[in-house]
């Protein structure tokens, strides 16, 4: 159980606005059981809450007074009965009064809170998307910088692409490592081809039947390959999406020979 990932997913400030179906209430509620940390969590959102409606409570206009004495039913006293209960009548209406209008303060300050939580949770969930896309942007940028430092290892070995007259336009280094028994491919300029085809590599040699290998679409980067033992040639064709078990010779870019 990912405590932290739970306590960040915002489940927990809907669980105290009351904002949950009862089957995730539960959930909730089995987990403030099992983890002291939730419960805690739970805890710190509600002080925290009271203390932000307090904080950010609105007055409300002055209207409302006057609205709520107009509202209060009319009743006729003698001068004695007057005299005898201004003095209670007049606690009791204050009182009144201030429960109405604590009541209406109360639901002004949590409504402006609600929607300003709606709006920081939109915020929240807007940065944490563009945070994934950042990562997974970082986390291809360090594995290009990895692969890199690999290529240009002092064993390997460049193997410049030989273009069949079709794609004679078409740049690929083979970056071999016979003692690391690592291949990289480095894909400077390759054809376009359509959406339901791929680029494969092919194992050659002598007196065997051509070894499918890597299927990829990818261009202008350096990607990992198989390393085949005694392989003296390899080559790159275009092929259906997902690969052939052998080769498409009409449609052969080139070859990279080892030997």
């Amino acid at each position: 159980m990912d405590i932290l990932s739970y306590i960040s997913s915002g489940i927990l400030e809907l669980y105290v606005l009351d904002q949950l179906s009862p089957e995730e209430k539960r959930e909730v509620e089995l987990m403030l059981e099992k983890y002291p940390e939730i419960k805690k969590e739970v805890d710190e959102i509600s002080i925290a809450l009271e203390k932000y409606g307090q904080l950010s409570r609105i007055k409300a206009p002055g209207s409302v007074e006057e609205n709520l004495f107009k509202t209060l039913p009319k009743k006729v006293l003698t001068d004695t009965q007057i005299n005898k209960s201004s003095s209670s009548d007049t606690l009791h209406r204050n009182y009144k009064l201030f429960t109405i209008l604590l009541g209406i303060l109360s639901v002004f300050g949590f409504g402006l809170y609600y929607f300003k939580f709606e709006e920081n949770k939109n915020n929240i969930l807007q940065f944490e998307e563009q945070k994934r896309i950042c990562d997974s942007i970082s986390g291809e940028w360090q594995q290009q910088y990895v692969l890199l430092n690999q290529i240009n290892d002092k064993n390997n070995k460049i193997i410049n692409l030989q273009p069949t007259p079709a794609f004679e336009d078409i740049v690929v280094y083979l970056h071999h490592n016979d003692s690391g028994r690592k291949n990289f491919l480095q894909l400077v300029n390759l054809p376009d081809i359509n959406q339901d085809q791929a680029f494969q590599l092919w194992s050659l040699k002598e007196g065997e039947a051509p070894k499918p290998l890597d299927v990829f679409v990818d261009k202008n980067t350096i990607i990992p390959v198989l390393f085949v033992d005694k392989t003296s040639t390899y080559a790159i064709t275009i092929e259906p999406k997902g690969g052939s078990k052998s080769p498409s010779l009409d449609k052969l870019i080139g070859t990279l020979s080892i030997i």
